[in-house]
């Protein structure tokens, strides 16, 4: 089965964005104006208060958004 152009456009981006690859963003659902993802938090990704830190928070929307 050929993959959508919405596939193609997001595997072309994500194959050199290495950023995403580092946060281990997981592509679940996509189609045109929509994707779902999914992102395990890790120690490394943790303020000091052990909670995501907002810049990863922001870092996976921008992903999303993209």
């Amino acid at each position: 089965m050929e993959k959508s152009k919405t596939s193609r456009i997001i595997d072309a981006m994500m194959a050199k964005d290495y950023f995403s690859q580092w946060l281990g963003i997981e592509r679940l659902e996509e189609k045109e104006g929509f994707c779902k993802l999914r992102m395990t938090i890790r120690k490394e990704m943790c303020n000091g208060f052990e909670i995501a830190h907002g810049g990863i928070c922001y870092s996976f929307a921008d992903s999303a958004l993209a």
